[in-house]
C-alpha cells in the first residue's frame, strides 16, 4: 500500500508527466493525434485535483455548478459575443453541444479548483471576499497564456484578438465561479500550485517555441 505522501508524490509526477509529454508531442509527426487525446488529458488533470481536494460531497455538487455555469457562459459567448467576444471553438476539445465543448466546463472547474485552494493555501487570513478576487485575477493572467496559442493547438479562435472585453470576462466569470465553490476550497490541496505550474509552464512554451 501506498502512503499519503507517495499517492500525493506520485500524483504530482503523472501531472508533470501528462504536461511535458504532451508539450513534446505537439512538435512531433503525432500533433494531429494529440490534439485529439486533449479531453482525455483534461479529466484525468481534473480527477487527480478532486481526488486530493477533500470536501466531499458538497465539492463535487459545487463544482457540478460551476460546471454547468462555465458551459452556459461558454455557450452564450459563442452565439451571443458576450462576455468574452466573438469566438469560435476548433476541434480540440472533443464533441459539442450548441457549437461549445462539454469539456469547456471541466476546464473552468478544474482551474476555479485550483486556483481557490492555492490562494487559500497561501493567503488563508484573508476575508473570503479577497481571496476570491485573487484566485481569479490568478485565472486571469492564465488566460494571457492561454489566448495567443490557442488557435496553434486547435483549441478556439477569436475573430481577430482576444482583447479587453475577453479577460474583462474571464474575470467576471471567474469570480463568479469563486463565489459558487465558497468555503469548499477552503482546505489544502497539494496539486492545486502543481497543476497551476504545469498549465502555466504548457502554455509559456508555446509562446517560446510554437507548433509550426
Amino acid at each position: 500500500m501506498w502512503t499519503e505522501k507517495q499517492k500525493t508524490w506520485g500524483a504530482m509526477g503523472l501531472l508533470i508527466l501528462l504536461h511535458a509529454v504532451g508539450f513534446i508531442s505537439w512538435h512531433t509527426s503525432w500533433a494531429s493525434w494529440v490534439s485529439l487525446l486533449t479531453p482525455i488529458h483534461l479529466l484525468i488533470s481534473f480527477w487527480l485535483l478532486v481526488w486530493f481536494a477533500g470536501g466531499g460531497q458538497t465539492l463535487k455538487f459545487r463544482l457540478l455548478m460551476v460546471y454547468l455555469l462555465g458551459l452556459g457562459v461558454e455557450i452564450l459567448g459563442v452565439h451571443t459575443g458576450y462576455p468574452f467576444g466573438t469566438y469560435v471553438y476548433l476541434e480540440g476539445l472533443g464533441p459539442a453541444i450548441w457549437d461549445t465543448p462539454w469539456m469547456i466546463g471541466v476546464n473552468w472547474a478544474m482551474l476555479s479548483l485550483a486556483a481557490g485552494q492555492w490562494v487559500y493555501g497561501y493567503v488563508a487570513e484573508l476575508p473570503r471576499w479577497q481571496r476570491h478576487l485573487i484566485a481569479a485575477s490568478l485565472l486571469v493572467l492564465l488566460d494571457f497564456l492561454f489566448e495567443p496559442v490557442a488557435p496553434s493547438l486547435r483549441l478556439w479562435l477569436f475573430a481577430g484578438t482576444a482583447g479587453w472585453m475577453n479577460y474583462l470576462g474571464w474575470f467576471v466569470t471567474a469570480w463568479g465561479m469563486q463565489a459558487v465553490l465558497g468555503d469548499t476550497v477552503e482546505r489544502p490541496n497539494a496539486l492545486a500550485g502543481v497543476l497551476l505550474l504545469c498549465q502555466a509552464i504548457f502554455f509559456a512554451g508555446f509562446h517560446l517555441w510554437p507548433v509550426a
